[in-house]
């Protein structure tokens, strides 16, 4: 497709008013860093290589998009929908991702350093080789969520469902596991626990 100037697009954005209609296009290696792109359709977009950072995406749909290697840094996605998106490889350090919708999600090697998380559902999704120092995940839903040589380091993952998830070789040293939902035979294959608060009977 013709190449879109950030200007052009601006003017389009704002030329549609709210929630911008953006399902299906072609925005890969875009700068559109500080966008108001609140509750946007960018399902199925292309946005491989683009930079959304501090961009608001909250409520936006961006349902099976491309954003491999995008660069979401400090981004707004409360509550946004991230089915079966593909972030591997994406920035996200210190974005926000409270009650997002990620289940089946590719976060295989992301960056999610200091993020939150909270009440976000995780469902299957993958994080293998995943970067989550010191993110929140409280309250997150992991169920069969695929985990394996993660960076959980200083995680809050106070009542998160963990159930079934694949926890080998992920790095937990003082993780915040109170009233997390996970079994001895999970932990029992992490690669440290180091310092790590866990759940009433299993300390």
């Amino acid at each position: 497709m013709a190449e879109i100037r950030r200007g052009d697009l601006i003017i389009a954005l704002i030329g549609t008013g709210v929630a911008p209609r953006l399902r299906g296009l072609d925005l890969s290696d875009l700068d559109m860093s500080g966008l108001d792109l609140n509750g946007a359709n960018l399902s199925g977009a292309n946005l491989s290589g683009a930079d959304l950072s501090v961009a608001d995406l909250s409520m936006a749909d961006l349902s099976a998009a491309d954003l491999v290697g995008a660069r979401l840094i400090g981004a707004n996605l409360i509550g946004a929908s991230l089915y079966i998106t593909n972030l591997s490889g994406a920035e996200l350090s210190w974005a926000d991702l409270m009650g997002a919708y990620l289940v089946g999600t590719n976060l295989r090697g992301v960056n999610l350093y200091e993020s939150d998380l909270r009440a976000a559902n995780l469902r299957e999704s993958d994080l293998r080789g995943a970067n989550l120092y010191a993110a929140n995940l409280g309250v997150t839903d992991l169920t069969r969520a695929d985990l394996r040589g993660a960076t959980l380091h200083r995680v809050d993952l106070s009542d998160a469902d963990l159930s079934e998830a694949d926890l080998a070789g992920a790095d937990l040293r003082e993780a915040y596991l109170v009233g997390a939902t996970i079994t001895p035979d999970q932990l029992a294959v992490v690669k440290s626990l180091e310092g790590a608060e866990l759940p009433d009977g299993l300390d």
